[in-house]
């Protein structure tokens, strides 16, 4: 073989190589990886977020993924400043949108890479204990009549506002809404009969249906609730409504779209785990995961939707009042 020929030759293996192995940019290149929770430890967002993360850990032969609580506001703005290489994450629910719209957060989720969508945990539409006919058929009748005869109660929460206005449009109801400053405050209340219905996570209407001081009427989303899987879903009972609260990961934009496939297949696989469905099975959340495409048309299509239904409620009766 003359020389010509072996260089020719060796260009083409080596070009076959780079084509056939792995880019060694696909993994962060960082000792490990920080993982954002914008809340504190033990909440339902650090709940998810650490099964995830040590489902991966533990058959992981890269980087490890370290949990970071950081209840501060400027939590999310510091995920927009850092690196895009990678080696920093951050927890995310809708609240993130809910925020934006309310003009209370500068920055958008487009400011950011979605890079999966993890999990969603339905919510549980409930009834004070002592409420007579409390199913949710009635109520809503009731709500469609006079908008001041059923009470809710709502934390200041953007996110909550939203869920809220949710079960509002889909049931085409109004209620007679008291605001609090807490949801425990709100939670509270509901429990010493000053409200009618509330919505609430799963666990705690099992806790408290269990020892009679709440009725579980409906389950906020397609698929029945693991912890009360005996309680009908809103489409069951003819009310087209469908939300939770969704989990997912974000990065900073300009990350390598091959980083970003990487991280997301780590999450895939994980949301395969037998165990670790089980276990978030026990919290009451479902595995939802969608990849980065599929997660940024979530996001389109949540503030195209509620968008419209700002919209729709624009010009109605306000009924918040102040607890």
């Amino acid at each position: 073989m003359n020389s010509r020929l072996a260089a020719l030759l060796a260009i083409a293996l080596a070009a076959f190589g780079a084509l056939a192995t792995p880019s060694a940019a696909e993994a962060p290149k960082c000792i490990s990886i920080k993982l954002v929770v914008p809340s504190a430890v033990g909440t339902a967002t650090d709940m998810v977020m650490r099964a995830y993360t040590e489902t991966i850990n533990r058959r992981s032969t890269g980087p490890l993924i370290k949990v970071i609580n950081i209840t501060k506001k400027s939590a999310t703005m510091d995920g927009i400043s850092a690196k895009p290489d990678g080696c920093t994450l951050l927890a995310t629910t809708q609240r993130l949108v809910a925020d934006y719209l309310a003009n209370a957060e500068n920055s958008e989720w487009s400011s950011f890479k979605p890079i999966a969508l993890l999990t969603r945990t339905p919510l549980l539409v409930v009834a004070r204990g002592n409420l007579k006919d409390a199913n949710l058929a009635n109520i809503i009748e009731q709500a469609l009549q006079d908008p001041n005869t059923v009470g809710i109660g709502e934390a200041r929460s953007n996110l909550e506002r939203m869920l809220l206005m949710s079960l509002e449009d889909a049931s085409g109801a109004r209620f007679r809404i008291m605001t609090y400053d807490t949801g425990r405050q709100s939670f509270a209340a509901l429990l010493s009969g000053q409200l009618d219905i509330g919505i609430i996570s799963a666990s705690g209407a099992k806790r408290r249906a269990d020892q009679k001081e709440l009725q579980v009427l409906a389950v906020t989303s397609e698929e029945r609730s693991t912890l009360l899987p005996d309680v009908p879903t809103l489409k069951e009972q003819g009310i087209a409504g469908d939300f939770g609260i969704d989990r997912g990961l974000l990065a900073p934009k300009e990350i390598p779209e091959e980083i970003v496939t990487e991280i997301s297949g780590w999450f895939k696989k994980a949301s395969e785990d037998p165990a670790l469905i089980d276990r978030l099975a026990g919290h009451g959340t479902q595995v939802y995961f969608r990849e980065s495409d599929a997660f940024t048309q979530y996001f389109e299509n949540l503030t195209a939707d509620w968008l419209e239904m700002i919209e729709r409620a624009i010009g109605q009766q306000i009924r918040r009042q102040p607890s």
